[in-house]
């Protein structure tokens, strides 16, 4: 059975997604990275080109996890990894908009990131982990989710 499986996982999933949810794994290593290093700098966002970098590289995961979801065949609950980072990502725009009010300074650099939405990042970060070790896992187990 778990034969059946490897093999089924194999040939409904094209190499492609085999890579963006490795790749999804570590966007969610980048989203824990980019929240601690937003917290230790005080809620402030730090001025240095690395964490522009993951800046950039979460942001962006929205319109590949988008293109990955139109292009790519996910099988059964392999679809919400893309799903998923695709609601973390419209729903971190709200939330962070509620947290931050009305007093959005007009420079980025004296934005002050509440503690409650960075919690909220390292949050999805690790559930969004399991995830998608659980899915890269999937093929090694004896559930009938495929």
């Amino acid at each position: 059975m778990i034969a059946y499986n490897i093999h089924h996982f194999l040939n409904s999933l094209s190499d492609f997604a085999i890579l963006y949810i490795l790749a999804s794994l570590v966007i969610a290593i980048l989203i824990w990275v980019e929240s601690a290093w937003v917290a230790r700098n005080g809620g402030k966002l730090p001025q240095n080109t690395p964490f522009v970098v993951i800046s950039i590289l979460t942001s962006s995961w929205l319109i590949v996890s988008g293109l990955a979801l139109y292009f790519l065949e996910f099988d059964g609950v392999l679809m919400s990894v893309p799903v998923v980072y695709g609601v973390y990502s419209l729903l971190s725009w709200i939330k962070g908009a509620k947290l931050i009010g009305d007093d959005l300074p007009d420079d980025p650099k004296d934005i002050v990131l509440p503690s409650k939405y960075l919690t909220y990042s390292q949050s999805f970060a690790l559930v969004f982990a399991v995830l998608c070790v659980s899915m890269l896992a999937l093929p090694y187990t004896d559930l009938p989710f495929l």
